[in-house]
């Protein structure tokens, strides 16, 4: 399973060495799903316009692979949106997202996050609340 991640996300490097377009390798296409930030805890920063939101639950979502591939050091996911910019977490986003896929119009598993659900203050305390379990699982 880890080699179809690595397989199907690749990091293009830019000028900055800390900083890498994240490409989606498809059967059919190759696309461009955002940016990861090395600095720091790491940061993937993408964005969404309406169009993208999921209705059923008012989500925005973001490529599964990419958020459960554990080569790929991230913590803070960053969603430009409609002028605004909708912070939560990795692990937050995958807790508290719901995971849909839509084959037959192109699209890879993703895990969608309702708009009500970011916010840097949940997701520090939710990420606070969590580090003894992620001590015991390491």
């Amino acid at each position: 399973m880890h080699s179809e991640n690595t397989k199907l996300i690749g990091l293009i490097p830019t000028k900055y060495s800390h900083l890498f377009n994240v490409q989606l390798n498809l059967s059919f296409q190759t696309r461009y799903i955002g940016k990861i930030d090395f600095a720091g805890d790491g940061t993937f920063t993408t964005n969404r316009k309406s169009k993208h939101i999921f209705k059923k639950l008012n989500a925005l979502g973001v490529n599964h692979s990419l958020l459960i591939d554990e080569s790929i050091h991230f913590k803070w996911i960053v969603i430009e949106y409609e002028g605004r910019k909708l912070v939560t977490s990795r692990h937050y986003f995958l807790t508290h997202g719901k995971c849909y896929q839509f084959g037959k119009v192109g699209f890879e598993l993703q895990c969608f996050l309702p708009l009500d659900k970011f916010g840097l203050n949940e997701a520090r305390e939710f990420e606070a609340n969590q580090m003894t379990l992620f001590s015991e699982v390491s």
